[in-house]
Order: C-alpha cells, then sequence, then structure tokens
C-alpha cells in the first residue's frame, strides 16, 4: 500500500523521527534520528555501537513516531509506525538511499567520506552504517480535522 499524498507530504516536509527500541533487559529506549522517506521506507544513518543499533540487532520490532511543534491540541499532526528496523545489506539499496539521504542533508557529504558507508572508521564520526524502517502500520494523526482525528493504514511485507 502506497500512504497516501497528504501523509507522504507531510513526512518529507520533516527531518527528524522518535525511535523507540527495546533494551536487552525489557526496558525501552528511543532517540531522535535523522531520516529520509524513500517509498515506504524511512532510511537512517547511525553507529552500530549505538544503543539502538544493538537493541534493533537483537530484536528488530521497533515503533517510530514523526511530528510537528505545536502550541495546541488543535493543531496536532504526526505519524506513529510499528515496523522491523534493520541494516541495509543491499548494495544496490544503500547506494539509491544513501543518495537520498545526502540530498536531503548536504552537510553529510562533507562529513562522511564515502569509505565510511563501506564499514571504515572516520575520525570524527566513527563507523556509520544505513539502517531502514519497513513500516507495517502507520497511523496518520491530524487534529486539524477534529479531535482525535486518525486513520491507519497496514502494510504488507
Amino acid at each position: 500500500m502506497r500512504l497516501p499524498g497528504e501523509v507522504r507530504a507531510f513526512l518529507d516536509a520533516h527531518t527528524t523521527l522518535t525511535l523507540a527500541t527495546v533494551n536487552d533487559d525489557g526496558t525501552s529506549y528511543a532517540c531522535d534520528l535523522f531520516y529520509v522517506r524513500v517509498g515506504n521506507a524511512f532510511y537512517f544513518l547511525s553507529d552500530p555501537k549505538t544503543r539502538h543499533v544493538q537493541n534493533l540487532r537483537r530484536a528488530p520490532r521497533v515503533t517510530a513516531t514523526i511530528h510537528g511543534e505545536t502550541r495546541g491540541w488543535q493543531e496536532i499532526r504526526g505519524v506513529q509506525i510499528a515496523g522491523i528496523a534493520q541494516r541495509v545489506a543491499n548494495r544496490a539499496e544503500r547506494a539509491r538511499a544513501f543518495a537520498a539521504y545526502v540530498r536531503r542533508y548536504a552537510f553529510v557529504r562533507t562529513l562522511i567520506p564515502r569509505v565510511t558507508m563501506l564499514g571504515h572508521a572516520h575520525k570524527i564520526f566513527g563507523v556509520v552504517e544505513l539502517y531502514k524502517i519497513v513500516p507495517r502500520w502507520v497511523r496518520w494523526i491530524d487534529n486539524t480535522q477534529g479531535f482525535g482525528h486518525k486513520v491507519e493504514f497496514k502494510i504488507a511485507a
């Protein structure tokens, strides 16, 4: 299923998602990440040693939220996501997603040389890998349409 245009436009207008993972002791952990959307997938860069990557490697089921800042409940708009997160291993997919990422965040190209994406250390960032969230369920929340307005989408694997 392709997400409706209004939802895609909202996602493409924002830059940061909050990713929630599960720690090895069963507690939750959340972090904010820059993302780029390609189709229904959300791609992000991260160091494999971070807690959220260690968590998703062990338990790939994740949730995430994307929302804008508001001053009142009537303005709340956002997306809730449940899906699977994983390292992007396919070279062609990595190339397409990384190209989309640096188009969106041009500063990354100057900070991370190509060797970083191949798993070599970088003096500032260490090792950075490309990961993706593949949603299985998306909820669009839009209080501008009325209090508690929600639309849910199931996305086939």
